[in-house]
């Protein structure tokens, strides 16, 4: 083998990676929604800050346990401490007669250990429970926000599904006008069509040729955003292989009360006001004393030159109890106590706008969904008569009885009913999605009655 072709079989084994198709990841609805599950940036904040809940109820908690603390100490004095002290007095009661002495030691150590439990604080208390209904709100919040995200990912699935199923039709309407371009050339070389035919033929050929360049636009777009929610390399090839057949039926209007228990929103709303009752509860104990108890126990010992201790040797143990009582703080106790009922006020009309107002949502939905449900049913049946017209204008143009545009506009027809169908498919799976939000539940697509096809 010469050298040059060695040379160009190296470089094409190595460009071989490069140029081989890559394999695109499949998803149906259930791997999509696992994936965002897992990749999703919003539902990774929401849990963190679960998290930090978790972490001040812990923190909270620490108030009602003992504090330890051990100090210990060594001290090396480098001069004498001289100190005037009598040491005796004159024969017959005269006066004191005074000596210098060392009052110090050279070595000094010392250890000590304490401990201090709150016996009663209703502050440490009111605390604790409101990092514990924190947390439930939190609980409750990270809920939402996952249901959230899991609705806007299946709307999105149905999203990305519905472009690509555009650029489907559109392409295959694209190809139809692009032989009945090559066939009206022909016709026109052989005379037996007109220039005005060729023009028009070519003409439909080239918008449609645009349009499936922007429907190919768009549908990148939305893949884009779909592999954006997941975690997804926006680079990966992916195939949706979601095949939803028969759509859900309209489901009944559930009792509000229902929807209201099993709503992760609603219940945060619902905690939030309690939490309101337990900042007053604080107001309340914060005209209350707290109480203390303490121990302490320390030991000792000094000494000269290289002894460190010995020659005075001390320890010492204490016990207190501490109770302080508040008498007057400026009025803060009595304006929070205000503020706090402010707030109890604000929650229960927060609950009772937010009890409204779903309740409008599920009636407005139910709306949306019968509307949906018949415009599916209507362009099921655009697309059967399309399909119908279609199959009259081919046999018509084999016996000679219609021209070729006549079956080439049926065929439009068609591409634009199928293209109104799948439109209504994805409105009503949107509504659908929507309720299974607004009604608090979360179940996959089972009961199915109305056709898409």
């Amino acid at each position: 083998m010469k050298d040059f072709e060695k040379v160009f079989l190296a470089f094409a084994v190595l460009l071989l990676p490069a140029v081989m198709p890559v394999q695109a990841e499949e998803y149906d609805l259930t791997a999509y929604l696992a994936k965002v599950q897992q990749n999703n940036p919003d539902l990774t904040l929401a849990q963190k800050e679960l998290e930090l809940a978790r972490a001040n109820v812990a923190q909270a908690r620490s108030a009602f346990f003992p504090t330890i603390g051990v100090q210990g100490g060594y001290t090396r004095n480098l001069t004498d401490a001289m100190r005037s002290t009598p040491v005796a007095s004159a024969p017959g009661g005269g006066p004191l007669i005074y000596q210098d002495v060392d009052s110090n030691y050279d070595n000094e150590l010392s250890l000590g250990i304490g401990v201090n439990q709150t016996l009663y604080d209703a502050g440490a208390i009111a605390s604790y429970n409101k990092a514990r209904k924190g947390r439930a709100i939190r609980e409750q919040s990270f809920e939402a926000a996952r249901l959230s995200i899991q609705c806007a990912a299946k709307k999105l699935y149905a999203q990305a599904r519905l472009v690509l199923m555009v650029v489907e039709i559109m392409e295959a309407s694209e190809h139809h006008s692009n032989e009945i371009y090559q066939s009206t050339e022909r016709k026109y070389r052989a005379g037996a069509a007109t220039e005005l035919d060729l023009l028009m033929a070519e003409v439909d050929w080239k918008t449609k040729a645009a349009s499936v360049t922007e429907a190919r636009k768009n549908a990148e777009l939305a893949l884009i955003a779909f592999r954006t929610l997941a975690g997804i390399p926006v680079t990966e090839a992916v195939t949706l292989t979601e095949q939803f057949g028969e759509l859900p039926q309209i489901p009944e209007s559930p009792a509000l009360d229902k929807v209201l228990a099993s709503r992760p929103d609603y219940r945060a709303l619902v905690l939030s006001r309690e939490l309101s009752d337990i900042d007053r509860r604080a107001a309340i104990s914060s005209f209350l004393p707290t109480a203390s108890a303490s121990f302490s126990y320390a030991l000792g010992g000094m000494g000269d030159g290289g002894s460190l201790t010995g020659d005075y040797d001390f320890n010492s143990a204490q016990l207190s109890l501490a109770v302080t009582i508040p008498l007057f703080t400026g009025g803060y106790r009595l304006a929070r106590l205000k503020a706090a009922g402010i707030e109890q006020e604000k929650a229960a009309v927060a609950l009772s706008q937010r009890r409204s107002g779903i309740e409008s949502e599920l009636i407005e939905l139910h709306l949306r969904l019968e509307e949906a449900a018949e415009r599916v049913e209507s362009a099921r049946l655009i697309v059967s008569t399309a399909e119908r017209a279609v199959a009259l204008s081919q046999t018509a143009y084999s016996n000679g009885l219609t021209t070729q545009f006549n079956v080439a506009e049926a065929v439009n027809r068609l591409g634009e009913a199928r293209l109104g169908s799948e439109s209504a498919v994805f409105e009503y799976l949107s509504a659908y999605y929507d309720w299974e939000l607004s009604g608090g539940i979360n179940k996959s697509l089972t009961n199915r009655n109305i056709q898409t096809e």
